[in-house]
């Protein structure tokens, strides 16, 4: 099968790796929500299904190693099969849902980090931060978004203003909806062993307060 290609927001071109059996097409299109689970702001009643302990590893994993993908950003920026490393985070916004943050890809989050100041905080203490979760109104701008620092240590910040976190990061994940949808990724571990770094799977989730 021949091989495709996908354009990075920097122009560089990756060569693609097609799934034998395409999956489900990706449709990050902006829409208001249909369900009613996010037709509110603020504090939302509605029950959230637990997390799978698959999730939550997979989920810690990214959060411990953030700012080792960050550091090796170059080699995975080139490589297709690391860029579309799916990542367990689901953003969301009241009033549109989790239109536009779906299937989010490890190649997304380094565009993001990379491109939006907002992105990453540079605390008092000179600790940096780097914006994991988004979670938040569109139209109000209140919002508590989670962020991690580079000891995988985690907390939640309200950033101000509020639009270009959540609007640049759905505009580069929509643009790799196709590419999702038709070629192969490595997961997570894969990507860490990759790297040269022990994937530490034995987490305790309980030191951990998750934001959604």
């Amino acid at each position: 099968m021949a091989k495709g290609t996908m354009t990075l927001l920097n122009g560089a071109v990756l060569d693609c790796y097609p799934l034998k059996h395409p999956e489900a097409k990706v449709d990050n299109a902006m829409k208001l929500d249909t369900t009613g689970k996010y037709l509110t702001v603020g504090r939302s009643k509605r029950r959230r299904d637990a997390p799978s302990k698959n999730d939550e590893e997979r989920k810690m994993l990214f959060l411990n190693n953030a700012f080792l993908f960050l550091q090796n950003k170059d080699r995975i920026m080139s490589d297709s099969r690391m860029f579309l490393c799916p990542v367990p985070i689901q953003n969301g916004l009241a009033y549109t849902g989790t239109a536009g943050f779906n299937h989010p890809t490890l190649g997304v989050y380094l565009e993001w980090w990379l491109s939006c100041e907002k992105a990453t905080i540079l605390k008092e203490d000179k600790t940096k931060w780097l914006v994991y979760f988004i979670s938040g109104s569109p139209l109000s701008g209140a919002n508590k978004c989670g962020i991690v620092n580079e000891k995988g240590e985690i907390d939640s910040e309200s950033i101000c203003p509020f639009s270009p976190i959540w609007s640049s990061f759905t505009s580069i994940n929509k643009r790799y909806d196709e590419a999702k949808s038709l070629y192969q990724a490595y997961t997570l571990e894969e990507v860490v062993k990759k790297l040269g770094q022990k994937a530490i799977l034995r987490l305790m989730a309980r030191r951990y307060k998750f934001l959604h």
